[in-house]
């Protein structure tokens, strides 16, 4: 089968799905379950969306009220509210199976921080937790933590120590190469440019109340020109949401 072939198939069996999707009324019901799925897996917290409504006519979508409970022992009930979210697809993919979104558009981002004495700030623990999760799952696009996590899992392996006693031996390397997929191709996806309209940093420091107002944020774009394998995206997304707050 030759490569014209191939993107033919490829594209035939995505509409095909698309349309099972639309024909059953179901489309919108997994990506709000893909939302709430994906930000309760990276962050160990509840999330929630009231809607997600997607337009394949259009390639845009919306999504409205995202909630991300607050770690427990807070004072405020959730760390992260999104009143309203705006989506662009991409209408020409530049490659088969990737999508990009060309924009998402926030239009008012609420971060609730709260950092008490001798403690880490919960901000700072959501990050470490959803860092940790994305490092075991694609540890190759981590090394630094991948590797905290290996020497953590298994303190009987000092690599210095081993190579001093044993100088024959090469370094002791945790294996970080990606590992070949097996089966079909897995779609991937890019996000060329978030801006956020409002962002709005809700900050207690041992007792000490601050509101911060940023506006017209842009942020970083997110999975590079190749993409990210879409059960990632949650992960990276909420990190650089929350990252606004670690950084004030």
């Amino acid at each position: 089968m030759n490569k014209l072939a191939v993107l033919a198939f490829t594209l035939l069996v995505t509409l095909s799905s698309m349309l099972w999707f639309l024909a059953n009324g179901s489309l919108n019901e997994y990506l709000k379950s893909q939302i709430e799925l994906q930000g309760y897996y990276y962050s160990g917290q509840k999330a929630t969306v009231d809607l997600a409504d997607f337009s394949s006519s259009t390639g845009s979508g919306e999504f409205t009220n995202f909630n991300l409970l607050n770690i427990s022992g807070h004072q405020a009930k959730h760390a992260i509210i999104i009143d309203l979210a705006h989506s662009e697809l991409e209408r020409q993919p530049s490659q088969p199976l990737l999508t990009t979104i060309n924009t998402i558009t926030i239009n008012k981002l609420i971060l609730n921080s709260e950092k008490n004495s001798g403690k880490t700030s919960n901000i700072d623990q959501l990050i470490e937790k959803i860092s940790s999760t994305l490092a075991q799952d694609y540890p190759e696009l981590y090394p630094n933590i991948s590797a905290k996590i290996y020497a953590k899992n298994n303190p009987q392996l000092n690599a210095v120590e081993y190579a001093q006693k044993n100088p024959q031996a090469g370094p002791i390397i945790e294996h970080t190469k990606a590992k070949k997929n097996r089966g079909k191709p897995q779609g991937k996806i890019n996000i060329s440019t978030i801006m956020i309209n409002t962002v709005v940093l809700n900050i207690v420091n041992n007792g000490l109340s601050e509101k911060i107002e940023l506006h017209d944020v842009k942020l970083t774009a997110i999975g590079g020109q190749q993409g990210i394998i879409t059960n990632q995206l949650g992960g990276e997304v909420l990190l650089a949401l929350l990252q606004l707050a670690a950084h004030n």
